[in-house]
């Protein structure tokens, strides 16, 4: 069993009774029982939160919720967890016998079931640590138990949720839903908190950091994230007016770039491409002539670097979930409604 007190340090315990006092638990990640879904709001009052969970169109409530409340009633940033019937956990092994369709499965039940709590703040992110949970037991949380009759088993849950949601929509999704933000405010910190995420992480690849160029190397781009959320958390908890909103937004933002990130972008020189035309004005002795190429050349590559602009644009702000229009990302990257228009990807505009 693995324990600790905050949710980055875990550790195992010789002492059950004892580690079951710590305020973090990780569950049994082998046999699977159950599903955790992580909410970033803060609800007025435990009634309040079951009113909200009592709208969603899900086959039962939650059994357990465990969360901080606060001197005046309010639950922050509680987890949600539903548990399998008795004896149905889902087993997860390298094992040649264990089954890998019942193992995606699963993940798919998980990642539906945060899908349709994304209206509640579930965060896509704690997806990649599916079984790391406030521990119900430990005396630093309140908790409230609603269910304890109602348990569905998979194939039950596959009628109610979608099980091939995507994790990197939902991320983008649950961008532009954060109910504690109108959505022009949210969109605004979502790109700048973007702009922010691709300054560090090509100051990192500069600077060679240890902790980036190993996550690079074995494509773990959730300690990408991990490294990114930390590096930026505190600028972004004092850019906003309500620290908790930024937070729950930075996480969004680092987790989409740290899978869209792309290390060729730090390659030295990227702006300037001297002596790219060396072949083509070899045999050319007229200066005009040989400024002439160069001219088309730097004309070509220009138009390259505005279409890789729109394309970047267009996606951030769906990202956002914002509808993109030339006017939007015109104004977005600079460039002008024609050129904006002439780079649409598809030249399909609106």
């Amino acid at each position: 069993m693995q324990v600790g007190r905050s949710k980055d340090v875990m550790f195992s315990t010789d002492a059950k009774i004892l580690g079951l006092d710590e305020p973090w638990l990780v569950l049994n990640s082998e046999v699977r029982g159950a599903f955790r879904i992580d909410l970033d709001h803060v609800f007025p009052s435990w009634a309040a939160l079951r009113y909200e969970f009592e709208q969603l169109r899900l086959p039962c409530l939650p059994h357990v919720v465990v969360g901080f409340e606060d001197e005046n009633g309010r639950i922050e940033r509680p987890h949600a967890i539903y548990l399998l019937p008795y004896n149905e956990g889902v087993w997860f092994s390298d094992d040649v016998r264990c089954r890998k369709d019942v193992m995606a499965f699963w993940r798919g039940v998980h990642a539906g079931i945060t899908k349709s709590l994304l209206p509640l703040g579930a965060d896509p992110g704690a997806l990649s640590n599916a079984m790391r949970t406030k521990n119900p037991l430990s005396p630093f949380w309140s908790i409230a138990i609603w269910n304890e009759t109602t348990f569905p088993n998979l194939s039950e849950w596959e009628d109610w949720v979608d099980t091939r949601t995507d994790r990197r929509k939902m991320i983008r999704e649950s961008a532009a839903t954060l109910a504690t933000a109108d959505r022009k405010a949210s969109n605004v910190l979502f790109t700048t908190f973007q702009a922010w995420a691709y300054e560090i992480l090509a100051a990192l690849h500069r600077a060679g950091d240890t902790a980036y160029l190993e996550a690079i190397r074995t494509g773990d781009r959730d300690a990408l994230a991990k490294l990114l959320f930390y590096a930026l958390v505190p600028r972004a908890s004092q850019s906003a007016d309500h620290p908790r909103q930024a937070q729950a937004i930075l996480y969004r933002v680092v987790d989409y770039a740290s899978v869209r990130w792309d290390p060729d972008r730090c390659k030295p020189d990227q702006t300037k491409d001297r002596g790219a035309c060396a072949n083509e004005v070899a045999a050319i002795r007229d200066v005009s002539a040989r400024q002439a190429v160069g001219a088309y050349y730097a004309h070509g590559l220009r138009r390259s670097r505005s279409a890789n602009m729109v394309q970047e644009a267009i996606e951030a702000v769906q990202a956002a979930g914002e509808v993109a229009t030339v006017t939007s990302i015109a104004r977005r990257t600079g460039l002008s409604r024609v050129t904006v228009r002439t780079n649409w990807p598809g030249h399909t505009m609106r």
